[in-house]
């Protein structure tokens, strides 16, 4: 397996979440925070969406053959439309939590990876964008794979 194959398990995995608006298996941007935030927007007008994107890989050396072990460390990142009369951080902690309990019970991400360790959470605040207040979250995943290459 490789990379690509694991963000594509990790959306597929993402998607199967309630209530977890639009997933992309890569991180969008552009120079209008308007048009970044549409790519979130649901069905209801309601932005809820995440991302997926690699922050690091390491590499190690196995002791025998031709197989290394690469660990990935991958975000998912989630924006919520903050609504405090409704009491939308409840919501979102609860759908973080619902994506951190699909994610552990899925620890080889159905066969995409060798092992994924348990997702941590380590950025959630409340954010303004483009004169919108949101939720924001990055929940990190570490994930390895064997890597086979042939000796020169």
């Amino acid at each position: 397996m490789g990379l690509a194959q694991i963000r594509t398990e990790i959306k597929n995995l993402l998607e199967t979440v309630s209530g977890i608006g639009k997933v992309h298996d890569y991180e969008r941007w552009t120079n209008d925070w308007r048009t970044f935030l549409n790519c979130f927007n649901t069905d209801n007008n309601k932005i809820n969406g995440w991302m997926i994107t690699r922050i690091d890989t390491r590499e190690r050396l196995q002791a025998a053959g031709a197989v290394n072990i690469a660990t990935h460390t991958l975000a998912i990142k989630g924006y919520y439309g903050l609504k405090d009369n409704i009491e939308s951080e409840k919501t979102f902690q609860d759908l973080i939590e619902s994506i951190r309990s699909t994610l552990r019970t899925h620890n080889n991400l159905n066969g995409t990876c060798l092992k994924s360790y348990p997702p941590q959470v380590d950025v959630l605040s409340p954010h303004p964008y483009a004169g919108i207040l949101m939720h924001q979250c990055r929940i990190q995943l570490k994930v390895e794979e064997y890597i086979r290459y042939t000796p020169i």
